[in-house]
């Protein structure tokens, strides 16, 4: 490999040597440039900054050997190759050559073959030289562009060098924080000193902080302590060890964490407020219905909320004169709002039936209430029934709700109802809008009453339940274990999904009022 060429100051008094000296390193491919005295290569080296030094000692002004030590001090981090050439050939005269800071010492006269050999061989040494100042050169501009502070310590606990992270970090200029020691950035005395960690290591205990990350708390130089992340490593140099740490300012990760823990527990005390809001209200909601006539043993329903509150409605009672009511009612959306909407049909349903009223009375009062009470958007689909207290008449009203049909004693559709009405609180009650079906129900006979959330419960396949489905399911079970056998399909067919909407089923069978078996059926 080609030595690269050089930039060579000879340094001697005599122009002889001097032209001998150019013409060596011009055959060599370098380049000479002369100073005639001591005095005169310093100055020389400040202006050029030559690669190499040929030095002789006996000069006017200054001598080889002061230039020397003055141009090893004065040459910082960047090595330049001293070599003396001297007609001084006495042992005293080449340690002191040596001593005063020369790298080599050649005694003139000086052959070509080894004048050439030594400059390869300092040449080698200087390549090798650079690149290693430019790979510290390259390590120390990565540590310089690394966003975490890295320091180095020695075995004594004192900080050989730290990266501009670690000075801002502790809040010193760069550079500062060399030579001081370690100490200076712990915080004391609640957190534990790195430099102990250090000093039970090397006297043969163990420490807990090398090769692992540990939460410490340091030292600014203005005295604010914060919370910092510290991991180190250990080098061993020759006999020496040296420490490595990479330490991270966490005070933000700590101050979004403690947010994050009070948010959290902001919003498990907003839930546990909410839960208990909601679970009042739905006692609230609860009590307001009349739980004895659902006991009726003609009546068989389920509900199915989405959520915790069911926007689905389902009432019965009976009047004084023995008819039976019945309504499901299927408020828009569900949840709470959903089941506040329906609310206000409670008191005017049982005050109706109370007063015997007919179906289509009913249904005009319910609907004016609700045309008045709710907002625009909001509207309440429902189904109505009133069976005659003989069990053998009954009226239907269909509104906004899927179709309610009578099955037969074969468990088979006999009849259907369609939902040919605008759900209640759409508009303000009209004649047309109360205008009731009629049906003349056998005995082992059901009329059957649900909301869209049925038929409409949709699985992970995105599967419907389908009208289809619920009939089947009608058909192949007894009349008393049809609603627990509806309600074991949806859950098979749901198979976990969750459902969008509330399930609502409400039978009736067609059977006499059973505390009245003789009662005359009034006129309906």
């Amino acid at each position: 490999m080609t030595s690269p060429a050089l930039t060579v100051l000879v340094v001697d008094d005599t122009a002889a040597n001097r032209n001998l000296m150019a013409a060596f390193l011009a055959k060599l491919g370098h380049e000479a440039v002369f100073a005639v005295d001591g005095v005169d290569a310093l100055e020389r080296f400040e202006q050029q900054r030559p690669d190499m030094i040929l030095m002789d000692l006996m000069m006017p002004r200054m001598d080889g050997f002061e230039a020397t030590r003055r141009i090893r001090a004065a040459q910082g981090e960047v090595w330049t190759p001293i070599i003396i050439m001297s007609a001084l050939n006495a042992d005293a005269d080449i340690v002191a050559g040596l001593d005063a800071g020369a790298d080599d010492y050649l005694v003139k006269p000086v052959s070509f073959a080894v004048f050439a050999a030594k400059m390869r061989t300092i040449g080698r040494l200087q390549t090798m030289e650079r690149r290693q100042r430019e790979l510290l050169e390259r390590m120390q501009a990565i540590s310089n562009a690394v966003i975490d502070g890295i320091i180095t310590i020695d075995e004594t606990g004192i900080i050989q060098s730290a990266n501009p992270a670690a000075c801002a970090m502790f809040g010193y200029d760069n550079a500062e924080l060399a030579g001081k020691h370690v100490s200076v950035l712990a915080a004391t005395p609640k957190a534990a000193h790195p430099e102990r960690y250090l000093a039970r290591y090397l006297s043969g205990g163990t420490a807990g902080i090398l090769g692992t990350v540990c939460e410490l708390e340091g030292e600014r130089a203005d005295g604010e302590v914060f919370p910092l992340e510290v991991g180190v490593t250990e080098l061993q140099i020759d006999d020496h060890r040296l420490y490595i740490g990479v330490m991270r300012d966490i005070s933000d990760r700590i101050s979004q964490h403690a947010a994050m823990t009070e948010n959290a527990a902001r919003l498990q005390r907003y839930h546990d407020e909410h839960q208990r809001e909601q679970e009042l209200a739905r006692q609230i909601m609860a009590s307001q219905i009349d739980t004895d006539w659902l006991r009726d043993p003609r009546v068989h329903f389920t509900v199915m909320p989405a959520r915790r509150f069911s926007g689905d409605l389902v009432v019965t009672a009976c009047s004084p004169g023995g008819r039976l009511y019945a309504m499901l009612a299927d408020a828009t959306g569900h949840g709470l709002s959903a089941a506040i909407s329906v609310q206000p049909v409670l008191p005017v349903f049982y005050t109706q039936v109370a007063r015997d009223a007919s179906l289509a009375q009913l249904v005009s009062e319910l609907n004016t209430v609700l045309h008045r009470s709710l907002p625009v958007g909001r509207f309440v689909g429902a189904a109505l029934v009133c069976l005659g207290g003989h069990g053998d008449a009954a009226e239907v009203w269909v509104g906004g709700i899927p179709e309610v049909v009578l099955l037969g004693a074969d468990g088979r559709v006999r009849q259907r109802f369609a939902s040919n009405h605008l759900p209640l609180g759409v508009v303000a009650t009209a004649g047309e809008g109360c205008v009731v079906a009629q049906a003349r129900p056998q005995p082992g006979e059901q009329l059957v009453l649900y909301s869209d959330g049925v038929i409409e419960a949709t699985n992970d396949q995105a599967e419907g339940f389908g009208v289809l489905r619920l009939e089947q399911v009608l058909e192949a079970n007894d009349p008393a274990r049809r609603i627990d056998a509806l309600r074991i399909a949806l859950a098979e067919h749901l198979a976990g999904a969750s459902a969008h909407d509330d399930m609502s089923a409400l039978l009736i069978d067609c059977a006499p009022h059973p505390d009245l078996p003789a009662l005359a059926d009034p006129v309906i």
